[in-house]
């Protein structure tokens, strides 16, 4: 596994000390010799390594990296080459609907690079665990993630899309308030997937729209320029 080398390194360096991250990683470290992981273990931390905590000012909440090498990659929702996936091919189409921008490339390094951290809830992947275990195994290291981003006091839009996501202890309703006193904003959708028909189908009782009926990027370059960040060029 590569280690984070640029500003997340400070912050996070303790958590790497405490017991439960030795163990995770340790796990990590053998099951990369004795079974299929992905992403490959030199980009579990991609997302970090191309997004400086400082420079976050976007964050997309995915589930897990993508089943095999040729796509995973350490962001979420990107595919490294190749043919699109559902999901992504939706994302594109309302990104083209709400802001005018023709994506044909799923590779999402760009955003990377302009302060969209693109955080999978599991890093890694394995074809012989659950979401559910995987999630489990990755929550102290997300919710630190997360807990840091919260709290720098720097301008923050939180981009969350489907159940999981939105059922998040540190996204709830009730903290939305008190999240913006800290420049932080969460915009909510139903899923960009196809399954169930996610993409078309409000969610939380009808509370959070569907995502085809959201203006996620626009309404996300919006509440930037109001606290006078430089807007996501969405374009791949």
């Amino acid at each position: 596994m590569s280690a984070i080398a640029n500003d997340w390194l400070e912050p996070l360096s303790p958590e790497f000390k405490k017991p439960y991250y030795r163990k995770l990683y340790e796990t990590v470290k053998r099951e990369y010799s004795t079974k299929q992981i992905f992403p490959p273990a030199d980009d579990i931390f991609n997302a970090f390594d191309l997004t400086p905590l400082s420079e976050v000012k976007v964050v997309i909440i995915g589930q897990d990296p993508y089943p095999n090498k040729e796509d995973a990659h350490g962001l979420a929702f990107s595919k490294k080459s190749g043919k699109i996936p559902a999901s992504l091919k939706n994302i594109f189409a309302k990104i083209k609907e709400d802001v005018g921008v023709d994506n044909v490339n799923g590779n999402l390094t760009k955003w990377a690079q302009q302060g969209v951290l693109l955080l999978n809830r599991a890093l890694t992947f394995s074809k012989e665990e659950s979401l559910a275990k995987r999630n489990k195994f990755w929550l102290p290291v997300i919710d630190n993630i997360i807990d840091r981003l919260i709290n720098r006091n720097l301008p923050l839009v939180i981009i969350l899309w489907g159940n999981p996501a939105n059922e998040m202890e540190q996204f709830s309703f009730e903290k939305e308030v008190q999240y913006k006193t800290k420049k932080v904003y969460i915009l909510r959708s139903s899923h960009p997937s196809n399954m169930g028909n996610a993409k078309n189908t409000a969610i939380f009782d009808g509370k959070i729209k569907s995502f085809m009926d959201s203006n996620t990027f626009s309404e996300c370059n919006k509440i930037l320029s109001s606290m006078g960040c430089e807007e996501i060029d969405w374009h791949t």
